[in-house]
């Protein structure tokens, strides 16, 4: 690859009209050895996030790309289009609504791919920026991501801003998560699960990125019955990728009942009449008849 090779940071956008600015911000100042690209897709937004995006491609035509959906296509399809312009053989990452904290993001990135031949997947910590707050509370990214057993046991993975990995590997994930990308479930837990599987995971112990929680996105909600379908979509992805590798699921099968009581649990939201008709219980169920199978319980 050597320390000259392009760069590619994808932006999925979508009503960020309030974010972008300080996300685009973020990217534009890196300082690196490496000529880099920023890609901007915008997803049908209904905002003015279209136009400050143009602005930035004006003002910086050497720099910024931008690839706009004639369709609300979700952020899964819309980060594979992007994946698809890009020209760097590493892809880095960081959404619309979060942004970096310093000016040696991908500096380090490069470094540790150059460094290390057998890693395919980058990642750091995060700090959690609070957007109803307006502060700095907790943060994402563990050390934990390295083992991908670890990583489900603890129902823990990657912070997303901070992710970057080799293209050629990236492709060959994205070839392999098809029943993902259809169902809008292709992010990063289904990245980290595949690089920890595949290849090797890097984890930095450093914070270099900020995530913005807002109270209702794509992966936050405040009201009850969305946050269940948030879990739920969570144990879905964890339960279908051990079934795609049958040798783990009798390791984990533990974890599999556990998650199964989990969700139950958080069925009871809708009250104990309502239990076995929410889409948690229906999903448990169906999912632990074929692993049963799989594993003669």
């Amino acid at each position: 690859m050597g320390l000259n090779a392009k760069i590619s940071v994808l932006m999925c956008a979508y009503n960020h009209q309030d974010y972008i600015a300080t996300a685009i911000e973020s990217i534009l100042m890196q300082k690196c050895s490496a000529v880099f690209e920023l890609l901007i897709g915008d997803d049908c937004s209904t905002d003015n996030t279209r136009n400050i995006v143009r602005e930035y491609a004006k003002k910086y035509p050497q720099v910024i790309k931008l690839v706009f959906s004639e369709k609300n296509v979700g952020a899964s399809l819309n980060l594979v289009t992007l994946v698809k312009h890009a020209k760097g053989d590493i892809i880095s990452i960081c959404d619309g609504d979060d942004f970096w904290l310093r000016d040696d993001v991908l500096q380090l990135q490069i470094d540790t791919f150059n460094s290390n031949q057998d890693v395919g997947m980058f990642c750091a910590k995060a700090k959690c920026y609070r957007q109803k707050n307006h502060c700095y509370e907790g943060t994402l990214g563990y050390s934990g991501v390295e083992s991908l057993e670890q990583m489900m046991r603890d129902n823990r993975d990657v912070a997303a801003p901070t992710i970057a990995f080799r293209k050629d590997l990236f492709m060959k994930c994205i070839a392999d998560s098809t029943w993902y990308i259809e169902r809008n479930y292709f992010y990063d837990t289904v990245m980290a699960y595949w690089f920890a599987y595949n290849s090797k995971i890097r984890y930095v112990d450093e914070e270099l990125a900020s995530y913005r929680v807002l109270e209702q996105s794509a992966c936050h909600a405040i009201d009850d019955a969305q946050k269940l379908i948030y879990s739920a979509r969570y144990y879905n992805v964890k339960w279908r990728f051990l079934l795609e590798h049958p040798l783990l699921v009798d390791k984990m099968y533990d974890l599999l009942m556990g998650d199964f009581d989990a969700i139950r649990k958080e069925a009871g939201w809708f009250e104990n009449v309502k239990v076995r008709k929410s889409k948690a219980y229906q999903l448990g169920k169906n999912i632990i008849r074929p692993i049963k199978k799989i594993i003669g319980r």
